[in-house]
């Protein structure tokens, strides 16, 4: 009987061990986890801490969704830049692209943590894995499709950015999903070194990375409007802006859960403020 007394406990106590191993190895991965998260809103806070911006608020201009006319693009037809000899770049984007080449622009939502630059490399894989400085990191950073210019000048402009629970990077996006934010958080903007732009958001739908890939290009006008009808039907919001075939769109792309190979995507008009 002491035999199996003996054993029994031999197998407790071995158990105990391996318990105990692994509540060590999972806490010992869990703060890795945490580190490099944290590397990555390290990275993130000390630029934007270390950067001087040229203050920009919300215009309400465009603040209420819904607050289209007939026949315009709920801004104005075909707006143009505003000439204002005292503007200045939100950022000082030359100062940065010597520390972090393939800057772009900068994007920001106000009222979220949405506030980052656009980088832009020569692959869309790059900035999948690496941050603004090259640093090889899982979070990435948000950056324009390596097939649009340089500077948003295209019709169909992509821009890419993985999402967070914790709300980082394209994380706010998931926002869009809900009428009521939709409502109250009708614009995004974004600031490049020639221009001050307002992304007027009109529709948020799911999408196959693979299949329904937002497109670049459009044979015609046609086929724009086409497209933007089909978006707007399937969106998950609804929006009174009217798009014309003269507008530009800004496809917003993220990573979604609702099926394999999911992405969200939010699209908006560009509309120029300023430069």
């Amino acid at each position: 009987m002491d035999k199996y007394v003996k054993i029994r406990q031999l197998i407790l106590q071995i158990a105990l061990i391996i318990g105990i191993l692994s509540v060590i190895i999972f806490a010992g991965l869990l703060i890795r986890e945490l580190m490099i998260d944290n590397q990555s809103r390290l990275f993130y806070s000390n630029l934007l801490a270390g950067i001087e911006t040229n203050p920009r608020e919300p215009s309400g201009q465009h603040g209420e969704a819904g607050s289209s006319q007939p026949g315009t693009n709920g801004t104005q037809e075909n707006p143009p830049p505003i000439s204002d000899p005292n503007w200045v770049p939100y950022v000082d984007f030359a100062a940065l692209d010597a520390t972090f080449p393939g800057i772009r622009g900068w994007i920001k939502l106000f009222g979220s943590s949405l506030d980052y630059p656009v980088m832009q490399y020569t692959d869309n894989s790059f900035f999948l894995s690496h941050l603004p400085d090259g640093t090889r990191h899982r979070s990435g950073s948000i950056f324009l499709d390596y097939r649009n210019s340089s500077d948003f000048s295209d019709k169909s402009i992509l821009i890419y950015g993985h999402e967070s629970k914790e709300g980082e990077l394209f994380g706010s996006l998931k926002n869009y999903r809900n009428q009521e934010f939709f409502n109250e958080n009708p614009v995004i903007y974004l600031y490049t070194p020639e221009a001050d732009y307002e992304i007027v958001i009109f529709a948020a739908h799911l999408a196959h990375s693979q299949r329904d890939h937002p497109p670049l290009h459009f044979t015609d006008d046609n086929e724009f409007l086409s497209y933007i009808e089909q978006i707007k039907s399937i969106s998950l919001i609804k929006s009174d802006v009217v798009i014309t075939a003269a507008d530009q769109i800004v496809s917003l792309c993220t990573c979604a859960y609702d099926f394999d190979d999911a992405r969200l995507v939010v699209v908006g008009v560009l509309v120029p403020e300023r430069g």
